[in-house]
Formats: C-alpha cells, sequence, structure tokens
C-alpha cells in the first residue's frame, strides 16, 4: 500500500505544478505587439472587389480564409516612392519566415482608372509570386478603403493615400494596423502570431 502511495504523491505533485502553469499562463498579459491592436477590431470580409488573378469579383473573406493572416495594402502600380518600397519589405518579410501558408501579402490598389486586373497582377507578382492584387470600381475601392480607415485623392503618380499596412485575420476581421514606422517589426509579430499566440 505504502508502495503505491509514492507514484500516487508524485502524479499528484506533477498535476498541481501543470495546473499551476496554465493559471499562469491565462493570468500572464497579452504580448506587446509592433501593431497597434484595435480594441474592436473591423469587419472588412464582406467587402467585394475584382481578384488581379482571376479578373472576377470576389468577396474579401473568401479571399482572407486561406489563411490564418494577410498583410493588406493600399497603393496603386505607378507610385514612385511608398508603395514599392512598402511591398518590398514586405516580400522580405514573408522570405524571412519561410513563405509560410499561414500568412499571405495582398495589395489593393487605390487608382482602379489606370490599374486594371493585368496590371495589378503583374505588379504584386513582381515582388512574390504568393501575393495577390485586387481592383475594382470606383465604388468598390472607396469602400474597401474606408473600412480600412485609409484615406487617398488625386491622379496619377501624385496619388496621395494613407500608407499604412493592416493586419487581417481568416474572420475577415481587421485586427491591427502597421505604420511606416514599423515596417521592420512586422516580421516579429508574425512569427508569434504564425506559432499561435494570440493578438
Amino acid at each position: 500500500m505504502r508502495a503505491l502511495r509514492i507514484p500516487l504523491v508524485a502524479v499528484l505533485i506533477a498535476l498541481a505544478g501543470w495546473l499551476a502553469y496554465q493559471a499562469g499562463s491565462a493570468l500572464r498579459p497579452p504580448p506587446d505587439r509592433v501593431a497597434t491592436v484595435l480594441q474592436n477590431p473591423q469587419e472588412v470580409g464582406d467587402l467585394t472587389l475584382v481578384d488581379a488573378a482571376t479578373a472576377t469579383t470576389v468577396t474579401l473573406g473568401d479571399a482572407f480564409s486561406a489563411h490564418d493572416w494577410t498583410l493588406v495594402f493600399f497603393g496603386f502600380v505607378n507610385c514612385p516612392d511608398v508603395c514599392p518600397i512598402t511591398m518590398a519589405a514586405l516580400a522580405e518579410t514573408y522570405r524571412d519566415l519561410g513563405e509560410p501558408d499561414g500568412m499571405n501579402v495582398v495589395m489593393i490598389t487605390v487608382d482602379p482608372e489606370n490599374d486594371d486586373a493585368d496590371r495589378v497582377e503583374a505588379y504584386v507578382k513582381g515582388f512574390h509570386p504568393d501575393f495577390d492584387g485586387f481592383t475594382g470600381s470606383a465604388e468598390q475601392i472607396s469602400a474597401a478603403a474606408s473600412q480600412f480607415f485609409v484615406g487617398y485623392g488625386g491622379q496619377d503618380a501624385q496619388i496621395v493615400h494613407t500608407e499604412a499596412v493592416a493586419l487581417v485575420d481568416a474572420s475577415g476581421r481587421l485586427r491591427g494596423v502597421y505604420g511606416q514606422d514599423k515596417l521592420r517589426g512586422i516580421r516579429t509579430d508574425l512569427a508569434d502570431l504564425l506559432a499561435g499566440s494570440p493578438l
């Protein structure tokens, strides 16, 4: 009987340790994030745009559901500076992370008059063949920009637009935003998020 009691005590001690660890994990504050995390995530999955790869109208929720996390940037093909710099930085981050299945990068044009599906597709694939591009009517782009809190205006290469990168989850919810000064920190956040950590 005494011999049975020793293993039982060991099991109980191990169980108590495991429960204490779980309780500590649950009470631990959320990790610091480079992103500005939205306390009230914005639903963006119901937006419709034209998928540049197929030239067909799709719901963004369907596009986003294929990946755990999607980085969304609003730019345009004729952009002389911030757009290629941002897309190149996102491509570098994507490669550094090992081109994970759980992550995607999307560019939505703010110049639908000039950026048709073929043009957007060639542009985004120039940064990485896995990246996706979207265009649409002026009304569709305006609605999408509004949902993502993006402003834009102007013509041709003189278009001015919000330069932030949005973080969207698989449910089509805008969860966080990265300003241009936070681009290099995206890798840190995504490595953690793709490993299953909460935002």
